[in-house]
């Protein structure tokens, strides 16, 4: 590729194999030291690498090298591709994952280096890059051609295809393989060069019907900025010493730490570092039993970083496995995990095979015998937990590479009342060196067997810490409001309401459980329902509300069984053409990107309100929201505490003095005479799900009210403990 080839020529092999090529030192290297322009076309491309081949980055653009790159979103799969069609929605999708990418914590000096001079190389138009998708009828999917072309100054070029994606682990971890063919040897090699290149050139040109190319710098270029500074190109950096070995099991590149450590910033609270302190005392394993809003996450990352560094200390590494139950946690796990210095990959859902191959060198990476290192995989409940259809965990992706693991593994289950099913359960990797639960209500409900399960698997709590204690001992939460409005049933709801009830009086009597069941689940539903919450919601919004913002109003699930008609929808227009309100909808088949877009338009005041089913339930965090509406809610205790948990959290961006909750609650029609075990056991515990709310509540005399009503229907003291308690006394939300 120069005139003087002999002093070089000998170093390029027609094919290069990893291992035990190590494809940086042998080819990468080598290939930006001695080119002029380098053109790629690749599935997934990692910036990683350039920290890697350092040096010769600089050489390269000292040489007025110019580099032009096609490459895939690696963030979103063919499915999500296929689901969000070809406007405008994708085009916003793909810019806004470049640009959080691009906002990611940089986890060494000598990336951040390459990374400001990629930008300045974006800036001068050096760096030219181009997101490709393949174009079909009404959607798009994954680019995943690779085509790779070094140029030097007097036209001598080479050319290489297949196996490798332009990362660290494509270079280094994986199996890796491709044929180099090069223009000046023969003819035959510049026939395979020349096609190769000519491909490039015709996607470059777009001039291949099907691939579809969209110029990117202009999106990318104000947050490198932002983010990574600027710098230009100079001779002599070696920042790398690139001749050094390096491990053909880690991407371990000098000045990169692979083990945590606590950020310069973070300050644990005490009860913080006590939980940590008494988990390591425990022998790494127990349960943190926190209220919502005290810090589990960062408690836990603290934990887990003790664990890597007692782990790195045995030259053992380890495989942080944290399992959370919905998606929107992942995102905020991963954004946590970052300051600490681990470098998580995610799982859940349809995973890419860029997602799959990484995930790979991730598991490959903790399995090795020895190192200082620590790998973690954040995946749901979901993704661990092989389906129904799954013949065998071989089949299932996560599940086969937990097998193949035999190094040391901590497992952080978040909200681990979740994992008490028997197939989530069995999941759950055997044997773990180190475990963590984390949970504001550890308790399943109405499962004891599950719960001693979790138990069993996780240890026992090290902390509890009740809500009480968050808001008025640790001031982790704002104090709150409890506003409780009863609601009345219809004459025809309550006529169906006796009709319902005396069905299930007659099938408990007949010993038949099933039809029992099938009858209450009918009697939930009408109290769900009921037409008396919508006219209460009418008239809070007319007495004022309707006026405020950081609103979250909670709906009941399904459609009306007299109407058909979904409550939430209903909710929707009433508030939007009665009053007027800016409110949107936020329930499970909401996309991640448009839940993040939601929760910034609630916390901005651009929406007044988000109605929401059971989606705001657990883990996710809008401290912005200050007024939640429960129109509907279950007697699991888990709900309301984990309702009442989204609107307590304390907002740095706009502090609040306290929560308001509204809390409606349907009263069955009063009986003539004596309730039947089960009213009794409904009315009980729907109003003990109300006084667990009044008692932490600052206006705690709310709890009278429900005692009073509580009387109305003939329970009892002696079988509703919550009705005999005193000022002094305290609900208890775990039991050591």
């Amino acid at each position: 590729m120069t005139d003087d080839l002999p002093s070089w020529e000998p170093r390029w092999k027609r094919r290069y194999n990893s291992p035990p090529d190590d494809l940086i030192k042998d080819f990468y290297v080598p290939a930006f030291a001695r080119s002029r322009n380098y053109d790629r076309a690749v599935g997934f491309f990692s910036a990683g690498i350039l920290a890697a081949i350092a040096p010769s980055l600089d050489a390269f653009v000292l040489n007025d090298g110019m580099m032009r790159l096609i490459t895939s979103p690696a963030h979103l799969s063919d499915d999500e591709l296929a689901a969000m069609g070809k406007g405008e929605e994708l085009k916003s999708y793909i810019k806004e994952g470049l640009r959080r990418a691009i906002l990611q914590p940089i986890p060494s000096p000598v990336l951040a280096d390459r990374l400001k001079l990629l930008t300045w190389m974006v800036a001068t138009g050096r760096l030219d890059v181009r997101i490709a998708l393949r174009e079909h009828t009404h959607s798009y999917a994954l680019f995943h051609e690779k085509i790779g072309v070094f140029s030097d100054q007097v036209g001598n070029w080479m050319t290489f295809t297949g196996s490798p994606n332009e990362t660290i682990g494509g270079a280094r971890l994986h199996s890796e393989s491709f044929p180099l063919h090069r223009s000046w040897v023969n003819e035959e090699q510049r026939a395979y060069a020349r096609e190769e290149r000519d491909r490039f050139e015709q996607l470059w040109g777009e001039r291949v019907d099907g691939v579809a190319l969209w110029r990117v710098n202009d999106w990318i270029e104000n947050p490198m900025r932002s983010n990574f500074g600027i710098r230009e190109p100079s001779a002599g950096r070696t920042m790398i010493e690139t001749d050094q070995p390096v491990s053909s099991t880690a991407p371990s590149l000098e000045g990169v730490s692979l083990v945590p450590s606590l950020p310069d910033d973070l300050t644990l609270r005490p009860f913080q570092q006590d939980a940590v302190n008494d988990w390591l005392r425990a022998g790494g394993r127990g349960t943190f039993a926190m209220a919502t809003g005290t810090g589990k996450t960062i408690t836990a990352l603290t934990a887990a970083t003790q664990a890597s560094i007692h782990s790195s200390n045995a030259n053992k590494p380890l495989l942080v496995l944290v399992i959370v139950p919905l998606i929107d946690l992942v995102e905020q796990w991963r954004q946590e995990a970052e300051r600490f210095g681990f470098r998580p990959a995610v799982c859940h859902g349809t995973l890419t095979r860029g997602q799959r191959e990484h995930l790979k060198s991730v598991f490959s990476a903790a399995r090795s015998s020895h190192g200082r290192r620590a790998e973690m995989v954040i995946t749901t409940a979901g993704s661990l937990t092989p389906r129904r259809e799954d013949v065998a965990d071989a089949e299932h992706f996560v599940q086969r590479q937990l097998t193949r693991h035999h190094g040391r593994i901590m497992v952080i289950g978040d909200e681990m009342h979740s994992l008490g099913t028997p197939s989530r359960l069995d999941a759950l990797p055997p044997n773990p060196t180190f475990t963590l639960g984390l949970s504001a209500t550890p308790k399943r409900h109405g499962d004891y067997e599950g719960t001693q399960a979790l138990l069993s698997y996780f240890g026992d709590p090290v902390v509890s810490i009740s809500i009480k204690q968050a808001i008025y001992q640790y001031n982790a939460l704002v104090p709150y409001d409890y506003l409780p409005y009863r609601i009345e049933l219809t004459d025809d709801e309550a006529k169906r309401y006796r009709q319902i009830s005396q069905r299930i009086a007659a099938a408990f009597a007949k010993g038949d459980e099933l039809a029992a069941e099938a009858q209450i689940r009918a009697r939930t539903r009408l109290t769900q329902h009921a037409t008396g919450k919508h006219g209460r919601l009418r008239q809070l919004m007319a007495s004022g509300l309707k006026g405020q913002t950081h609103q979250i109003i909670y709906v009941a699930e399904g459609k009306n069984p007299e109407t058909d008609f979904p409550a939430l929808k209903k909710t929707e227009k009433m508030l939007r053409d009665e009053f007027g309100m800016r409110v949107e909808c936020y329930y499970g088949e909401t996309d991640g990107s448009r839940r993040g877009a939601l929760q910034e338009r609630l916390a901005s005041g651009d929406i007044q309100a988000l109605l929401a089913m059971k989606c705001l339930d657990e883990g996710v965090d809008i401290p912005s929201a200050r007024i939640g509406v429960i129109t509907a809610s279950t007697q699991n205790p888990r709900q309301f505490v984990q309702r009442r948990g989204r609107l307590l959290r304390r907002d740095p961006n706009n502090p609040k003095s306290h929560a308001v909750i509204y809390d409606f609650i349907v009263m069955p029609p009063r009986p003539a005479g004596e309730p039947s075990d089960s009213e009794k056991r409904l009315i009980g515990g729907e109003l003990s799900r109300a006084a667990e709310l009044a008692e932490a509540a600052r206006n705690r005399e709310a709890l009278l009210t429900i005692i009073a009503w509580a009387y109305e229907y003939g329970l009892r003291p002696v079988d509703q403990p919550w009705m005999g308690m005193t000022e002094d006394d305290e609900m208890e939300e775990w039991a050591r």
